[in-house]
């Protein structure tokens, strides 16, 4: 049958920001006052609220986990974590030791927290369950993670497709079990969307960048020139430094050069004849003489190569004192405050891009392709309104200092409620009270066999 022909029934979330916010801040403070310990009953505190206020057909859902259960998994997860911390100080190949013995207990993990969760939920006293298997979890975990490097990442797809099913195919309410077709070539063709918008931005920033360096070489050259514009970004080079000083204390020589020097330049074949006329007595000096007279001429070559070099000095000082300079006038300029928001601008919303467009793609994807029983589901998450959703919710928190968290989190629950309905002409109490019946009738009532909750939520 149509999917437009049946019953659409909207899964809503009542939540309010000032119910919550006491929640809230008590479990805050109470965290903060027992050191982490009061965290176990914050979390049932917190889910239970948002699982009472999560309605079909006007009732909610029930979550049942008791806070020591979930103690008890927090208390071995800061075990294993303090260990990993301080391992490094007794040799450097244990905490690569602890990270492997994470990595394979993984699925363990992985499978022990969905049951957890599963079982300590319910809708209108029919609980949830997970059946999946460690073994089956290690597929997926562990098995096709390593083949990511021998495969340049084009499995990751894959990896995630089957990820998504292990968790939909292994969940059951009461006895009938959530079931999710396979949508692989879907997957595919949103990673690679994700993938194109990378390379659009770094063709364009190949593009944008050197366009970006010849502009502020040709400004260089301008302000060199006399103009006024400004090179910030490059820094003199000491030889191109050197070169023009050299250049100026040569032009600088020439104008200064002493009026006996240039009468004797510009008179040299009179001064050759002179030279050749010398004296007998003078051409007879003692060796002593000899350097006495050359004292004086290499004194004054060191004094001049002291006074070359202090003046170079005294230059360098300067210019690096004008860049410094100028570099501060940039950064009081608008035009590149705006450059630098304009980047974390930019930075930014390509993470919440990513991130929402993934979430509401992949979203889509599974919940549109899950059933139970007769029982289909519509998801319409857009990554539009999750990118706004994330960056208004981030920056309210920052502009509170946390105090809007209960806000975000109300908007994120009552949105994602607000796009997800169930579809099939179904009365929901006699379907639960039918499955409540099966369960009875196998005998195989759902108990909290597991009283360590070792999730990560």
């Amino acid at each position: 049958m149509d999917s437009v022909s049946q019953k659409i029934t909207p899964i809503i979330f009542k939540g309010k920001t000032a119910e919550y916010f006491g929640i809230w801040i008590v479990n805050l403070l109470l965290t903060i006052i027992t050191l982490g310990i009061y965290s176990a009953w914050a979390k049932v505190r917190r889910k239970k609220y948002f699982y009472h206020n999560t309605l079909i057909e006007s009732v909610g859902f029930d979550y049942h986990a008791k806070p020591i259960s979930i103690l008890k998994g927090r208390m071995i997860a800061f075990a294993f974590f303090m260990g990993y911390s301080f391992s490094a100080n007794i040799s450097p190949v244990l905490p690569i030791a602890f990270m492997l013995i994470l990595f394979i207990f993984l699925p363990w993990l992985v499978v022990r927290g969905s049951i957890f969760n599963a079982r300590n939920s319910s809708h209108r006293g029919l609980r949830f369950d997970f059946v999946g298997t460690v073994g089956q979890a290690a597929k997926v975990f562990i098995v096709l993670p390593l083949l990511t490097f021998f495969t340049l990442g084009l499995i990751i797809p894959y990896i995630s497709h089957e990820k998504s099913q292990f968790l939909v195919n292994n969940h059951r309410f009461g006895l009938s079990q959530f079931e999710m077709r396979r949508v692989v070539k879907q997957f595919y063709k949103v990673y690679l969307i994700i993938l194109i918008i990378p390379l659009i931005i770094g063709i364009l920033a190949a593009i944008a960048v050197p366009a970006y360096q010849q502009y502020m070489i040709k400004a260089a050259s301008q302000a060199n020139a006399g103009t006024q514009y400004v090179q910030p970004f490059v820094a003199l080079q000491p030889s191109i430094v050197l070169a023009a000083n050299e250049a100026t204390d040569e032009s600088e020589a020439d104008a200064a050069m002493p009026t006996v020097e240039r009468v004797y330049s510009e008179n040299a074949p009179d001064a050759s004849l002179e030279a050749n006329q010398m004296p007998a007595d003078m051409s007879e000096n003692t060796p002593d003489q000899a350097v006495d007279m050359q004292e004086p001429t290499a004194n004054t070559q060191d004094l001049t190569e002291l006074e070359q070099q202090k003046m170079l000095e005294e230059i360098m000082q300067k210019q690096e004192q004008a860049s410094k300079g100028k570099m501060q006038e940039i950064l009081k300029q608008p035009l590149y405050l705006l450059i630098v928001l304009a980047v974390f601008g930019l930075y930014a919303f390509f993470i919440f891009g990513f991130v929402a467009y993934l979430q509401a793609r992949i979203g889509n994807l599974i919940w549109n392709n899950t059933k139970i029983d007769q029982l289909t589901f519509q998801s319409k998450l857009r990554a539009r309104d999750f990118i706004w959703l994330y960056f208004s919710n981030i920056v309210a928190i920052m502009l509170t200092f946390g105090l809007a968290t209960p806000w975000a989190q109300i908007r994120l629950a009552r949105y994602r409620a607000s796009k997800i309905s169930i579809i099939g002409d179904v009365d929901f109490d006699q379907f639960v009270g039918d499955k409540k019946a099966e369960v009875k009738a196998t005998g195989e009532e759902i108990a909290e066999m597991f009283d360590v909750d070792l999730s990560f939520g």
